[in-house]
């Protein structure tokens, strides 16, 4: 059956306006050398006019060995309107009870008085609505029935190398309507057999099956269908004498259709097969077959009656239920988890309804179990859990991996692995000052995590501090201790500072002895220095951890004559230094020969000059002098102070240098010179 599909300019040719849509025509290419027409007129008073003035049938020659036809050849198919055959004619297929149907429709004598009310009219018209309805249904019933309605023909003149146009039309005077032409389009070559139902699935009840199979995928080739069923899955029947038609309105386009059958008993097996009727009649192939039998509902429920733990390894349950429903059941089902409530995963299905009982021999060491009965489309359950549990006087082994670390504030942070066990319930956290100490709860509550946190004192003689921790199971039985992580305390706590015993003078050099800090965890001592007439200390050395209870320090780059300050400091393995000592005073040996040293420092933009003079003179002013790149020295300021700020304003590299001038109005050499490069 295909839909009509034209060039533009000859489709133009055939269509008409029309006031009233006319029929409606489905042509279907048969494997027998014709073209099967059926049509159908769109509602029932077009039905009236088409069985007093019959239906022509034409033809149009559009397609030959795959080209137009130049003429369009016509051939009347119907040399007179076919109208439905004379009763005498039904009469000849009385056994047919679709074309006494159809007969009865086109025929029948109304028993209804004239209509003179509204009511009598409204039931007139239902009549003819119905015999409408009939007569149309008969037609897609039984190809005889029409046949005679005047709704079929078959063009057996049709040619394989040809398609042609058919249209079909009531030839009804312009003065009593206007009605549409129907036309259809195709030829042999597009023969296809008819395909079989889809997705028939059956719902076995007590002594009946509801069937159930998809309509709206073939809803464009069949208009109903038969049921068939067999008891050998062999020898089909149909199950009524009326294909199924799926009720329905003009809105609505259902998807599947339903048809109940009932059942002489539920120990019979069945099998029931679909198949599709279209619109000239044609029965196509049988759809996949489904079998089963009748079931009784499951109402009644599993009833625990025992469980048995065997040598602490499994568990046994056992159960009763009705021996009479083992035909109409499926078997039975074991959920299990380790608490009363929350999800529960399935350890057992029973393929076998008879059974009763079910060993796990895996179990965990608490197991709350749930029961339950199934069949094809149910499953109920017991009404609550069954309890059994393992004996266990094992404990977990010893927690491994424990790491952490403490913050500067004092805050611990533990980490450790999750034991393997199943059943442990959480951990005990110990704590000591020392590992040889009795260690302590740190926390009263079990911990469910690998996570644990924890404060300490930082202020306090102790550095370190020490952990252990514990499985317990849900048993309450522990496991040892584990190892023994210890973990330093950051240090808050300065050294206690030196004390400068002496500085005594060696031949061009200076001695320093001082008392060790008396802190344990100093790691070594600094030795600071200033010269006289600066501002600030300068390192001199650093010497190592002290190994006795004195240090001595020989400072021999000192000038002869120069003054010079001593302080130390002790500095702790955490990177604490102590206050300084206090400071001690000392001249070096010799007379003071001329040196000057010049010093430079960047502060935000400024350059900063810082000197050291060293002379037997008395200085009264400094000298300095400036130079931009590679140009020559120039005297750029003087000062009596100890230190000279200079503020450049280019990008620049400068020089400087500095000359003491003293009282007696003599001057000493240039400095030794720096150099700034200003960005």
């Amino acid at each position: 059956m295909k839909s009509c599909i034209l060039p533009p300019l000859f489709f133009l040719c055939f269509l008409h306006s029309a006031y009233a849509e006319g029929v409606k025509l489905l042509a279907r290419p048969c494997e027998k050398d014709s073209i099967l027409l059926r049509w159908a007129p769109a509602d029932k008073n077009i039905w009236r006019f088409g069985n007093r003035y019959g239906y022509v049938v034409e033809r149009y020659t559009i397609l030959r060995q795959g080209k137009l036809t130049e003429d369009k050849e016509y051939r009347l198919l119907t040399p007179a309107p076919q109208k439905p055959a004379p009763p005498e004619e039904w009469q000849r297929y009385e056994g047919d009870r679709y074309a006494s149907i159809a007969a009865e429709c086109i025929f029948g004598e109304s028993e209804l008085p004239p209509a003179l009310s509204p009511v009598a009219i409204g039931k007139r018209y239902q009549e003819e609505l119905n015999r409408f309805s009939f007569a149309l249904y008969s037609a897609d019933q039984s190809a005889l029935a029409a046949r005679l309605s005047g709704l079929y023909l078959a063009d057996k003149t049709a040619l394989p190398d040809e398609k042609y146009l058919y249209a079909v039309h009531i030839p009804i005077p312009d003065t009593i309507a206007r009605l549409d032409t129907a036309f259809a389009f195709t030829g042999l070559s597009e023969y296809q057999p008819l395909p079989k139902p889809l997705d028939l699935t059956a719902r076995w009840e007590n002594k009946k099956v509801q069937l159930s199979w998809n309509i709206l995928y073939l809803s464009h080739i069949y208009n109903s269908y038969i049921v068939e069923k067999a008891s050998d899955g062999k020898n089909y029947s149909p199950i009524s004498e009326n294909a199924t038609v799926q009720a329905t309105n003009a809105e609505a386009n259902p998807e599947h259709a339903y048809r109940s059958d009932s059942l002489p008993d539920n120990h019979t097996v069945w099998y029931y097969r679909i198949r599709g009727v279209n619109a000239f009649g044609e029965i196509g192939p049988p759809s996949d077959s489904v079998v089963g039998r009748g079931r009784i509902p499951i109402s009644a429920i599993p009833v625990v009656t025992g469980k048995e733990v065997i040598e602490n390894r499994a568990i046994r349950l056992s159960w009763s239920y009705p021996d009479e429903m083992n035909e109409h059941i499926s078997g039975f089902r074991i959920y299990r988890s380790d608490k009363p409530t929350g999800a529960k995963a399935k350890v057992y299905e029973s393929q076998q309804p008879s059974e009763r009982t079910f060993t796990d021999r895996s179990p965990a060491l608490t197991n709350y179990y749930l029961l339950s009965v199934f069949g094809e489309e149910a499953e109920k359950f017991t009404p609550g859990p069954t309890y059994a549990e393992l004996a266990d006087s094992t404990p977990p082994i010893a927690p491994v991996d424990l790491a952490g670390e403490v913050d500067s504030t004092g805050v611990v942070r533990l980490t450790w692995k999750r034991n393997p066990e199943k059943d442990v319930e959480g951990y005990r956290i110990y704590r000591s000052n020392r590992p040889d100490f009795e260690f302590l709860l740190a926390a009263p509550a079990t911990v469910k995590d690998t996570v644990f946190a924890d404060s300490v004192q930082l202020n306090t003689l102790s550095k370190e501090v020490y952990y252990r921790i514990r499985a317990v199971d849900l048993r309450q039985n522990q496991s040892e201790l584990s190892s023994v992580l210890e973990l330093k305390r950051p240090d808050i706590i300065p050294p206690v500072a030196p004390v400068i015993e002496k500085v005594e003078e060696q031949k061009s050099a200076l001695l320093i002895t001082w008392l060790n800090s008396s802190s344990a965890d100093v790691a070594q001592h600094h030795v600071y220095r200033k010269e006289a007439g600066d501002t600030l200390f300068l390192l001199a050395a650093t010497l190592g951890k002290p190994a006795g209870r004195q240090s001595v320090y020989r400072d021999d780059k000192v000038q002869p004559g120069a003054t010079y300050t001593y302080q130390v400091k002790a500095e702790d393995d955490s990177g604490l230094l102590s206050a300084p000592s206090a400071p001690v005073q000392k001249k070096a040996p010799g007379e003071i020969s001329e040196a000057i040293v010049l010093r430079k420092r960047e502060v935000s933009g400024q350059i900063q000059l810082t000197w050291t003079i060293r002379s037997p003179k008395k200085v009264e002013k400094v000298l300095i002098y400036k130079a931009a790149g590679n140009a020559p020295l120039r005297l750029y300021g003087n000062t009596t102070e100890s230190s000279f700020t200079d503020e450049p304003s280019l990008e620049q590299m400068l020089r400087y240098r500095i000359k003491a001038l003293y009282e007696d109005g003599q001057s000493s050499e240039l400095s030794n010179e720096v150099v700034m490069k200003i960005n």
